[in-house]
């Protein structure tokens, strides 16, 4: 009878709808806004993209201002005596530079930030997947943990219950039927006490899984809501693979960053190429002190410059090298990331389908369980059961519903973790109606930030040379 009310206490404690309920989608949607490790990858994301605005900077002039005050007194001598010197001058000019041409080497530039750009925003992917994966673990570990806790409390329950009883009928004794021996009590107690050791180590289980839960999602859990499964899986596992080779963040970062490295042998190489540069300075000069505007002179000066490497120790030559076998190292990480990927879409993908038989096996097995443990308790009470056998049902049971939790928390965590292996885990496909940070606007906000005129030709121009 108390089995049955626990688990009726269960059913409705796990029913949607509850109005103090915390679905699963409420606790992602508060470690997407709250989680410290994602907030600080996001910032990260950021600082990383500003590599895209520093390298067109090269397509722009630099315009500085100098201002120069001199004063000078000392000893002069000539063939005609001795005497003092005293000057003071001051200046102040702006000095302009731009660079019209540099064989590709900034165009080159430009590729690779804007790639290590677009894989920091897969590695940021790649960083939300994760978290969520660690908040939906989380949140299965307190339901799984709370379930349990509350199995044990009726297994101590029922066999301190089964204790009473015992030990009554060792007491009283009784027709031969339904007599029972010292040992029985003795079984019955040991069983007590270790009903008691396990409730406290599911207390001690639950408070680190709360802590953990308030660690990832930061909040403390309430009353949480058992999800049926997770959104967005695929068919079969073919299209699972399918999915993971074109949207897995992890595959999708490893191959911007070979688009990366092989922009970056571009950059090498185009450093034996010509560059040309245009310099200019406007002034005026004129004495310190007295200040006399009229008594100021203007300087204006223009050069234009082609600088044409020819040799430098082989310095380019391995650059160009390293840049190579680093371009040799992405390639392999990519297929490192695509075999990664593929391993993990077809490990999850068997231990959903294995969880998900589980749990139908387990849910049997605990309604077995119920069904028998009530009769032997019936069949006890008219002395056709024995001590034993109540512990053994009671035990079997008890192990079948520490089972079934323990597979719906596993087969909802494989479902996470092989959303995340095909790029499934992300917000915009689990909290579609929650605000998500744009890491695409980000760049774009970058790239385009402090353009001016003038980059437009010279880009082009340097893009079409090389």
């Amino acid at each position: 009878m108390k089995t049955a009310i626990l688990f009726a206490a269960l059913a409705v404690a796990a029913m949607p709808g509850s109005t103090s309920a915390q679905s699963l989608q409420e606790a992602l949607a508060l470690a997407y806004s709250k989680n410290p490790t994602l907030l600080g990858e996001q910032a990260n994301q950021r600082a990383v993209t500003e590599n895209s605005a520093q390298a067109r900077s090269a397509w722009r002039p630099t315009i500085s201002m100098n201002m120069d005050a001199n004063y000078q007194q000392g000893p002069y001598s000539s063939a005609y005596g001795l005497g003092s010197v005293t000057s003071n001058s001051a200046e102040g000019y702006l000095y302009a530079k731009q660079t019209l041409y540099s064989f590709g080497h900034t165009a080159n530039t430009v590729r690779a930030a804007d790639a290590r750009s677009r894989a920091e925003g897969h590695a940021l992917r790649l960083t939300e997947a994760q978290v969520f994966t660690q908040a939906i673990t989380a949140y299965m570990d307190v339901l799984r943990d709370r379930y349990i806790l509350d199995v044990r409390k009726a297994d101590l329950g029922m066999l301190a219950e089964q204790v009473k009883i015992t030990t009554s009928r060792y007491n009283l004794g009784g027709i031969p039927s339904e007599q029972v021996t010292r040992t029985d009590v003795e079984q019955a107690e040991t069983r007590r006490r270790s009903a008691e050791v396990a409730l406290a180590q599911a207390r001690a289980t639950l408070a680190a899984s709360v802590a953990t839960f308030q660690a990832v999602i930061g909040t403390e859990p309430r009353n949480l809501v058992m999800p049926t499964g997770l959104p967005g899986l695929p068919a079969s596992i073919n299209e699972a693979v399918g999915m993971a080779s074109a949207m897995s963040p992890q595959l999708e970062q490893m191959r911007e960053t070979k688009a990366a490295t092989e922009a970056d042998i571009d950059t090498a190489r185009s450093q034996w190429g010509p560059q040309i540069q245009v310099q200019g300075t406007f002034g005026t000069i004129g004495p310190a002190s007295p200040f006399h505007g009229s008594q100021y002179g203007e300087q204006l000066a223009g050069t234009v410059s082609l600088v044409q490497p020819l040799y430098n120790g082989d310095l380019y030559n391995s650059q160009i090298r390293q840049a190579r076998e680093k371009d040799e190292l992405a390639r392999q990480n990519v297929e490192l990331a695509r075999r990664t990927a593929i391993q993990a879409v077809t490990t999850n993908w068997r231990a959903v389908e294995n969880g998900k038989q589980e749990i139908s096996a387990g849910e049997a097995q605990v309604r077995s369980g119920q069904t028998t443990l009530k009769g032997y308790q019936l069949e006890y009470g008219y002395g056709l059961r024995s001590t034993t056998d109540v512990l053994y049902a009671d035990q079997n049971l008890r192990s079948a519903q520490v089972d079934l939790a323990a597979s719906r928390h596993d087969t909802i965590v494989a479902e996470a973790q092989l959303l995340a292996a095909i790029g499934g885990l992300q917000v915009q496909k689990i909290l579609p109606t929650v605000h998500h940070y744009d890491a695409n606007a980000r760049l774009t906000r970058a790239q385009t930030r402090g353009w001016e005129p003038l980059q437009a030709p010279v880009s082009a121009l340097d893009r079409l040379g090389w």
